[in-house]
């Protein structure tokens, strides 16, 4: 049966839940949102290809970088970052008033105006193609943190006179690519400005400091606004100690066993010398290849000629030796069968002199192999003091 007044009823409760659901206020994190996204899709409001500049100065972008993870390649000279760079500064069209939003991101940062930073001394920057590795936050007072992760490969050029004591600094540049220093200023941010993750791990290498400069270049074109930052790091000896300095060592001193093998036994001698002086050459020809090839003598390349010159120095006193031995005169008794009775020789006459030159060369030999292991000993103590003491 039709009932007017109470469907009429109904139609007014339904039409009233409707409106008030209507009403409600959107959270100021949507509304915020939504004011940003207006501004920035809106030409008449916001142009992206427009600098945002106070009275005409120069913009101001603060710069951030933290370091995940570092690979230094001293073979080609190269370093690999992997790292969130980031880039602050202020843009007053993109201001808003919304109570209790801290700041909103947008994942899209390309619609807003960018600074056009680059790496100045970068072979290839790689940016992370998971979604999302960048983002752009823009904060009520209009201050923005652009933050991408990027895998940055670059030179370092190296000194390795040292190595593997060398001490190395390794630059990262970041300039201005178009905008001059009239319309463009990089500054590093006063705190945290580089900082690197607590995992941290660089192959054969430890991080000793970090500084950053200014290092702005003149063109013809204008001059360009740069920010540098240092990074100093120290090889690890611990490893090429294990791998190359005590081998090297325990064969020098493997060759001097010959000293202590009785003269007669000369094969013995000859092989205990020569074993070493080969395993050390053909093996420093192939531990060669894992470094870097430099025209000039480096201090890992010092150590290894000496040793081999001791060694050397070693299989050269044993030859003599034996050879001296060799070609001892024996001496000779002669028969006379006129006086019926051994006469002394010339050799004999001379026994007093000859048993001089044995001692004088028993003593020259003695002196040789001090001789050999004294001044060994004593270059390795100047060797580590000079590069391992001085740093």
């Amino acid at each position: 049966m039709w009932e007017p007044g109470r469907h009429l009823a109904l139609a007014i409760l339904l039409f009233a839940g409707t409106s008030g659901v209507l009403a409600q206020e959107e959270p100021p994190t949507t509304s915020a949102n939504r004011e940003v996204l207006d501004i920035l899709s809106d030409p008449e409001l916001y142009n992206r290809a427009i600098r945002p500049s106070a009275d005409g100065a120069p913009t101001t972008v603060q710069l951030q970088m933290y370091v995940r993870d570092i690979d230094i390649d001293d073979v080609t000279m190269g370093t690999t970052f992997d790292a969130t760079f980031r880039m602050i500064w202020t843009d007053y069209r993109l201001a808003y008033e919304a109570k209790g939003v801290q700041y909103v991101t947008v994942l899209d940062p390309t619609l807003a105006w960018l600074p056009d930073a680059f790496f100045k001394l970068a072979k290839m920057t790689q940016y992370k193609s998971v979604h999302p590795e960048s983002y752009l936050r823009v904060f009520p007072d209009g201050r923005l943190i652009y933050s991408t992760r990027i895998s940055l490969h670059q030179s370092c050029p190296m000194d390795l006179a040292r190595f593997p004591h060398d001490v190395q600094t390794c630059y990262i540049r970041i300039a201005s690519y178009g905008y001059t220093t009239e319309d463009l200023v990089f500054e590093m941010a006063s705190s945290s400005g580089v900082t690197f993750g607590k995992q941290l791990h660089s192959n054969r290498f430890s991080i000793q400091k970090t500084m950053t400069d200014h290092c702005d270049s003149k063109t013809s074109t204008g001059d360009y606004s740069c920010m540098e930052v240092s990074m100093t790091v120290r090889r690890e000896f611990g490893t090429y100690l294990l791998e190359w300095y005590l081998p090297t060592i325990f064969l020098v001193i493997v060759a001097w066993f010959g000293f202590l093998i009785p003269a007669g036994q000369f094969l013995a001698r000859l092989l205990l010398t020569l074993i070493p002086l080969i395993t050390i050459a053909s093996f420093y020809n192939v531990y060669k290849e894992s470094l870097a090839s430099v025209p000039y003598i480096r201090a890992i390349d010092i150590f290894t000629a000496i040793s081999l010159i001791v060694i050397f120095g070693t299989l050269v006193h044993i030859i003599v030796c034996q050879i001296r031995g060799s070609n001892a005169p024996e001496e000779k008794k002669s028969d006379s069968p006129e006086d019926g009775e051994g006469k002394v020789t010339s050799e004999e006459e001379t026994s007093g002199f000859r048993r001089l030159l044995k001692q004088v060369i028993q003593k020259a030999s003695f002196i040789s192999r001090a001789l050999l292991v004294g001044v060994y000993c004593f270059f390795l103590f100047v060797y580590f003091v000079a590069y391992c003491g001085t740093g």
